[in-house]
């Protein structure tokens, strides 16, 4: 007996393991081939709400994760790329994604496992081209999904003849409205616990196959699977920006509204999701109850994002209201890396994009610290505020450079592709030379105070000069973020040749000024201040240029 039961366990949790790894293989897989595009698809969208929806749902069919989607979308909330109306529908259609798996389990393949793992590791050793070996990892992962699935079936088996079993989970038996709360509050609680929906799914699954419980059982746990994963998100959050908490919040009352509203008609839907499995699968053979319960899953996600996405803008209010927004909260936020999230980098095609998204906003920030420059270089008055701003920045951006690094370095020895590696080596260049430009401007801003705070200041004809310079490093800075944006390395040599003309027109500054400077025998403060200016204009347009050849790495 003592036999039977460890070779029952070691089946089935043995099935449920190599079920799990095939997830992050096929994810992994999946996420390698769409590159660093999954961070556009969502916010390319942001502007209506169903794309944004529909989004939600391609993003996280790739990534096999609905807490990895709402990461990316909190991220894209606190950079104020997408409002947390757009981020919430972004989640619902992140809840209809997590569903692919399922389906994939409802395939009549189940035996074919072990061919598809065997071709595919085949194709994977000996291939040379980099999609091809990423294909292949994505389908090792579905060959190694259907084969835990055998196994674990195989191993349940034995359960149908154990009597003691089915009095053990008695107490989780949904045979009231009561009973059904509780069962899927069993579910939540397991799914919390292991930290997995799926492999929760996957134990009802196999214990419904095996008549250890009745399939409304099976419904309950699936169904309070779905509120756990999501409670975990939420705990992720706490310590989080409040951003964050709303996102993972809406993410929690969206399935426990569901939970809820099926629970009231729980025997209405149980047997609704059987009169779909059993059209479709009348002769209740192997794949039957994998395809049952991807109805359950399937029906509770669409139904409850049918029923609530029509009410989006009140169930943002109610989020609002429990989270509410405080006065500071923009400051606080500014000044800390808003989308490098430690529990991405197991995915690190999406970790990669989310420090894509950090570099990014170093190049806004450089870029608000220029047209901050600009305006004191051109203002006969002082702003201590705008002048402090701009230090403050840089700071803050050495912050940012170092976080990034850490970050990327951190996803590096999670293992990644050859083109990871090379995107990873691009965004850690990128930092550092943001961070490089922060500090040029830092240089000319305390330059030119040097001037004011002796009472002193350019000539209107010097003023101009270098504020014109100003001005054309920060068009490039502007063209630069937008090709640094898109990944666009065609147009590098236009970059190139405008920080060629920007350097002509340095030197004819620097030329103009020695030529005042024997005409009228100017003072060595202001000579100098002069020249340290337009050196740390050239110096950032040394570093944009080298942001824009990191392309062609």
């Amino acid at each position: 007996m003592q036999g039977g039961t460890l070779g029952i366990i070691g089946a089935a949790f043995g099935g449920i393991g190599v079920f799990l790894l095939g997830m992050r293989f096929l994810s992994d897989g999946l996420q390698a081939l769409a590159g660093s595009r999954l961070n556009r698809w969502i916010s390319s969208v942001a502007d209506n709400r169903l794309l944004a929806l529909l989004s939600g749902v391609c993003v996280t069919c790739v990534v096999q994760s609905s807490t990895a989607t709402t990461v990316m979308v909190v991220g894209l909330v606190d950079a104020g790329a997408m409002s947390l109306a757009q981020a919430v529908a972004v989640v619902f259609g992140a809840n209809v994604g997590t569903t692919l798996s399922l389906w994939l389990l409802a395939l009549d393949v189940s035996k074919c496992g072990g061919i598809i793992v065997g071709v595919a590791v085949f194709v994977h050793l000996f291939a040379r081209r980099e999609r091809l070996r990423n294909a292949s990892m994505a389908a090792i992962g579905l060959g190694m999904i259907f084969f835990g699935l055998e196994t674990m079936n195989a191993g349940f088996a034995p359960l149908r003849s154990m009597p003691q079993v089915r009095e053990a989970l008695g107490f989780f038996e949904a045979t009231s409205t009561l009973g059904f709360l509780g069962a899927a509050l069993a579910g939540a609680v397991a799914t919390a616990v292991v930290h997995s929906s799926a492999a929760v799914v996957l134990l009802a699954m196999g214990l419904a196959g095996a008549g250890a419980v009745e399939f409304p059982t099976a419904v309950a746990i699936v169904l309070g699977s779905n509120v756990g994963t999501t409670a975990t998100a939420l705990v992720s959050c706490i310590g989080a920006s409040r951003n964050a908490l709303r996102a993972a919040l809406a993410h929690t009352l969206f399935n426990v509204a569901g939970v809820l509203a099926a629970t009231l008609v729980w025997r209405s839907f149980s047997a609704l999701c059987m009169a779909l499995a059993d059209a479709a699968r009348p002769e209740r053979g192997p794949s039957y109850w994998p395809f049952a319960i991807a109805c359950v899953h399937s029906c509770f996600n669409v139904a409850t994002t049918a029923l609530l996405f029509p009410l989006m803008p009140l169930f943002v209010a109610a989020v609002r209201r429990i989270v509410p927004e405080h006065e500071s909260e923009k400051e606080v936020q500014g000044w800390k890396p808003l989308h490098l999230d430690e529990r991405l980098l197991h995915q690190p095609a999406v970790a990669l994009g989310q420090a894509q998204l950090e570099v990014l906003r170093m190049a806004d920030t450089c870029a608000g610290m220029l047209r901050d420059l600009h305006t004191i270089l051109s203002s006969p008055e002082r702003d201590e505020d705008v002048e402090e701003s701009v230090f403050r920045r840089e700071d803050a951006l050495d912050i940012a450079q170092k976080e990034i690094s850490q970050y990327v370095g951190r996803v590096l020895e999670t293992g990644v592709s050859g083109f990871q590696s090379g995107l990873a080596r691009r965004l850690i260049r990128q930092a550092d030379e943001y961070e490089s430009v922060s500090d040029c401007i830092r240089n000319a801003l305390k330059a030119y105070l040097k001037i004011r705070n002796a009472g002193e200041d350019l000539s209107n004809e010097a003023r101009a000069e270098i504020s014109a310079l100003c001005d054309s490093v920060s068009s490039l800075a502007a063209t630069v973020s937008d090709i640094v944006q898109i990944g666009d390395a065609f147009n590098v040599a236009a970059i190139e040749s405008r920080s060629e003309e920007i350097e002509n027109e340095a030197k004819r500054c620097r030329d103009a000024h020695l030529a005042r400077i024997g005409a009228t025998c100017r003072s060595p403060v202001k000579s100098l201040v002069y020249s340290d200016l337009v050196n740390a204009f050239r110096r950032q347009n040394d570093h944009l240029a080298n942001i824009a050849e990191t392309l062609l790495a």
